[in-house]
């Protein structure tokens, strides 16, 4: 009896010593595939998000991106392997991190000593354009596009009280960078500050689209390896994504009622399609843009001026650019407003505290909310009688 009861003993701890020894090596597995992806620069891990309208509208970050911390212990595919990419040196954090305030600082001044011109809403409390309503809503659309090779996920934030039967909304476009392939903005933040500032007023009530991209076809991806023009990711934006926004949404569908932003590659895009299509846009905002030192095929003297229809259409654009202080982009950000300055160009610019980084984004959200919003009226157009034109 004694030597059976030693020998179900002995087995008992050589199966519990295997069972801890696998649980190590996994957790030591899935940590040093994360801190690779995050150390080594060129290595990204591809994010894809896909929260549900109840996560968004209750504003829970975490329970948003469950699918991809999940991911990271191996439990589900929400996650894409590791993979070689030109644009981010580093992946941005798995988990959430907490957003710290970003101390305003002073304009950047430009050559000649003269601040560059303050372009952004004064955040004040407009009781007359209040909602009740608390909430808006995220609208997920899957758009079969002849431009990318693969169907491209988009996200459109309503506002509250949204009635398109009565009301035009402007409409801001936002991109995010290469560490997602689509859900970058719901990441960073955006519609639980336009929730929160829409409702009491402090906003006016628009529409934000957030497109994502085609990283996942690779070699064939727009969005990673095409710079303008047809067949591009501007090709998609331009002449797929606008219309398509126009026609299902009650749109505001004019230069005037449109905006368009991005962050890092985002904000290449961002500043390329909107230099390209002065007529489309009245505002841009690159945040961390990354517009010269990590594009690929560029000669050493590249500008993004170079990309635009017209130098004189510039000046009447709104343009926002911002950094980090320890942002790999910043010097991007410096060459693009030198370049703005030898052609007269106005512009506003920030350095702020932080890296090339969620965290500095997401702590910036309410600032470039208020940017892309200060030209818009406070409260919604109504729409013309159906004898005029829906869109002015």
């Amino acid at each position: 009896m004694p030597a059976r009861f030693n020998g179900k003993a002995a087995l008992g701890v050589a199966l519990l010593a295997i069972a801890l020894i696998a649980g190590v090596a996994f957790a030591v597995y899935a940590m040093a595939s994360r801190d690779a992806s995050a150390g080594e620069p060129g290595i990204i891990q591809v994010i894809y998000v896909h929260p549900t309208p109840t996560q968004l509208l209750a504003g829970d970050a975490s329970a948003a991106i469950a699918p991809a911390l999940e991911a990271v212990t191996g439990a589900a595919s929400a996650i894409s392997q590791p993979r070689r990419e030109w644009m981010e040196p580093a992946a941005p954090p798995l988990v959430p991190m907490r957003a710290q305030p970003t101390a305003t600082p002073s304009p950047t001044a430009t050559p000649d000593g003269r601040s560059a011109p303050r372009a952004e809403a004064a955040l004040q409390l407009d009781e007359s354009a209040s909602c009740p309503q608390p909430v808006g809503q995220v609208i997920t659309e899957t758009l079969d596009s002849d431009v990318t090779v693969v169907p491209i996920t988009v996200h459109v934030y309503l506002p509250p009280c949204y009635d398109p039967e009565r009301y035009i909304y402007p409409t801001l476009y936002l991109i995010h960078g290469t560490a997602f392939e689509q859900g970058g903005w719901l990441y960073d933040g955006v519609p639980r500050v336009a929730d929160v500032q829409m409702s009491l007023g402090i906003l006016p009530p628009f529409i934000i689209v957030m497109p994502g991209a085609d990283m996942r076809a690779g070699a064939a991806s727009k969005y990673s390896w095409t710079n303008m023009g047809r067949g591009s990711y501007e090709d998609f934006v331009v002449n797929e994504l606008i219309p398509y926004i126009d026609q299902n949404y009650s749109t505001w569908a004019s230069r005037e009622g449109r905006a368009i932003g991005g962050i890092s590659r985002g904000g290449y895009w961002a500043i390329e399609i909107a230099f390209a299509h002065p007529d489309l846009f009245s505002a841009v905002g690159g945040h961390s843009p990354s517009v010269f030192a990590k594009l690929v095929g560029v000669p050493p003297n590249f500008s993004m001026l170079s990309m635009a229809r017209s130098i004189d259409e510039l000046h009447n654009l709104r343009i926002w650019l911002d950094a980090g202080d320890a942002d790999w982009a910043k010097g991007d950000m410096q060459k693009l407003m030198g370049d703005l300055d030898d052609a007269g160009v106005p512009y506003y610019a920030e350095v702020g505290e932080g890296g090339h980084e969620d965290s500095y984004w997401t702590s910036r959200v309410p600032d470039y909310l208020a940017f892309y919003a200060a030209s818009w009226p406070r409260a919604a157009r109504a729409k013309q009688a159906p004898s005029a034109a829906a869109n002015p």
